[in-house]
């Protein structure tokens, strides 16, 4: 067995906690909608497209984390690559962490080097934290929709 590099470890830990933050984050936001519209006295068309909008924010908050984390992982500290294009700026990272964490994967970019690990678990990440939130949207909607609206 091999010793693990120090870019090997500092990908693994550094994966570890966005993973612990986006979770974390995700069970903040989803209890915090919860209890909008469990206390809200607007209109209940104001409260489900909040609670909508809401789950798409969350998301979006995450998407940027994980493409911030995977930037500055490659760009600055060089611990792998993402290759496909020429160059790659920021909203690249952006996107690729947006097609990993919806696991579309279009292939058009992918990543190269120690940093596979943050995207591959990205991906599980993502999968999951999606499918809590059609749960977490499924079960309030039953709770509170009306007919009638």
């Amino acid at each position: 067995m091999t010793i693990p590099y120090p870019e090997h470890i500092a990908v693994v830990v550094t994966t570890f906690v966005v993973v612990v933050i986006a979770v974390l984050l995700h069970y903040e936001a989803l209890w915090l909608i919860s209890r909008q519209i469990e206390t809200s006295r607007r209109p209940h068309r104001q409260r489900i497209l909040g609670m909508a909008f809401g789950v798409l924010m969350t998301h979006i908050v995450e998407i940027w984390l994980f493409g911030i984390t995977g930037w500055w992982l490659t760009d600055q500290l060089s611990i792998g690559a993402l290759q496909g294009y020429d160059s790659f700026n920021v909203l690249d990272y952006i996107f690729f962490s947006a097609v990993t964490y919806t696991t579309v994967g279009y292939g058009d970019i992918y990543a190269t080097g120690p940093v596979r690990f943050l995207y591959g678990t990205l991906a599980l990440t993502g999968f999951v934290l999606i499918t809590w939130s059609a749960s977490f949207t499924f079960i309030e909607m039953q709770k509170h929709w009306r007919v009638g609206r």
